[in-house]
């Protein structure tokens, strides 16, 4: 048997294992993929990634703003008002929502209407319900003080005060906000093309030969669903069968036209390692093996500047892999924070967990979160063999348990880590 068919028979086996953080530091200054730069209106980019600052380009309000119905006022004019002897002001104009304009002179009001610009030289809003009304004059019977009653100019936003960052995910009230103060068009990066390969004989997208025994790719349509919501797109999602050039075409075409390419197993033929084999061939850099449980036969490579993250083909090694490192990848291709896009709760467990294997990695225990009577969160380990899909989708998020640690007590406080991109709620059970 020649060398080349040894190479391509290779089976699988990891004689190191690397922690996920030091991975990613030898990994990303090698990544040249780039997206481009769009500029596009601001109610649409909801869901993108901001390339740039936006300082606010005036005060919100831009002017001095009624809180209530009445009327506006100078506030030295009802200095000597009292029940006893009231203060008549004449009734000069109205300003109505969204309104501004006209001046004030003394001894004058202008009806005025909850979110009316003050008219220049107002600086108080009296009640209607305050007033006595007589003609064209209404009656104070109290002072009023400087600014009572108005939403002072720049007291929700100062011109140019920073109001969304670069490599922040545009929320839709970030949106509103910035076309409330005339921001109509932002500059936000192209969506990274990412393609997804599944690799195996046994694997299918039809109900049909899943019935006859072949299995369903679920994997691919998880992983899709975490790629999207990390604001890119899905250019290609490919079963690709167990020979070696089916692997290293399906593998040259997605490097051609993505950004970034995710595998899915790979070694389902005799444990043979068909996708490990084609990546060390053409990679620049090619690392497999994580201190990361479940998870620890991932790796990444990087090909003509791409990453090609493989994730392994167990559901819960799949997503740890995707959690600690597509999502950083990808997050860096972004140019964003991912920190943005997970919430960490703080809750008790509720059961006791103990680890008895790969002590010196990083474990993962995903956990359900209950709302206890107090309103404090409770955590309910979902223990369970890496290819056990049902304890991985009734989670919310999972635990990081560090190397060295082999027990989790009862009642002991755990930080639970909820990645946005799978969870988007919170158990409401008590």
């Amino acid at each position: 048997m020649s060398d080349i068919s040894l190479r391509e028979r290779r089976y699988r086996r990891i004689s190191q294992f690397h922690d996920v953080e030091e991975v990613l530091s030898q990994v990303v200054p090698k990544i040249r993929a780039k997206p481009s730069l769009l500029k596009v209106r601001t109610r649409v980019a909801v869901g993108r990634i901001l390339a740039e600052d936006i300082p606010a380009p005036r005060n919100l309000p831009p002017f001095h703003m009624s809180h209530v119905d009445g009327f506006a006022a100078r506030s030295c004019d009802t200095e000597r008002a009292s029940e006893d002897s009231p203060v008549g002001l004449s009734v000069a104009g109205t300003v109505r929502p969204g309104e501004s304009g006209g001046r004030i002179e003394a001894g004058q009001a202008f009806r005025i209407f909850t979110g009316g610009y003050l008219p220049e030289g107002a600086d108080t809003v009296i009640p209607q319900e305050d007033v006595v009304a007589g003609g064209e004059v209404v009656y104070v019977t109290r002072p009023y003080a400087t600014l009572e009653n108005v939403v002072p100019s720049g007291s929700d936003v100062m011109r140019g005060q920073v109001i969304a960052k670069k490599g922040e995910v545009l929320a839709v009230t970030k949106a509103s906000l910035l076309e409330t103060l005339g921001v109509y068009e932002v500059t936000v990066s192209e969506a990274p093309r990412v393609s997804i390969l599944s690799f195996g004989d046994e694997l299918t997208d039809d109900p049909a030969e899943a019935e006859r025994g072949k299995i369903l790719n679920t994997h691919a349509l998880t992983v899709s669903e975490m790629v999207r919501a990390l604001c890119c797109d899905v250019v290609r999602m490919l079963i690709v069968p167990d020979k070696p050039e089916a692997v290293s075409d399906a593998i040259s075409e997605s490097v051609e036209d993505s950004h970034c390419i995710l595998t899915i197993g790979g070694s389902s033929v005799g444990d043979i390692d068909l996708v490990g084999t084609e990546l060390r061939r053409r990679s620049e850099l090619f690392i497999q093996g994580l201190k990361l449980q479940p998870g620890r036969v991932g790796g990444v490579a990087v090909v003509d500047g791409k990453p090609v993250i493989m994730l392994p083909g167990l559901i819960h090694s799949t997503v740890n892999v995707f959690n600690y490192l597509a999502a950083p990848i990808l997050a860096h291709i972004l140019e964003m924070s991912l920190n943005q896009l997970v919430l960490n709760v703080e809750a008790s467990m509720n059961e006791s967990v103990e680890l008895q294997r790969w002590l010196n990695f990083k474990r993962v225990v995903w956990v359900t979160l209950r709302i206890r009577g107090d309103g404090k969160y409770e955590a309910y380990p979902n223990v369970a063999d890496a290819s056990n899909i049902s304890s991985i989708s009734k989670s919310h998020g999972f635990i990081e348990v560090p190397p060295g640690k082999s027990f989790i007590s009862l009642g002991e406080r755990v930080s639970v880590r909820i990645p946005l991109w799978i969870t988007r709620c919170l158990a409401e059970t008590k």
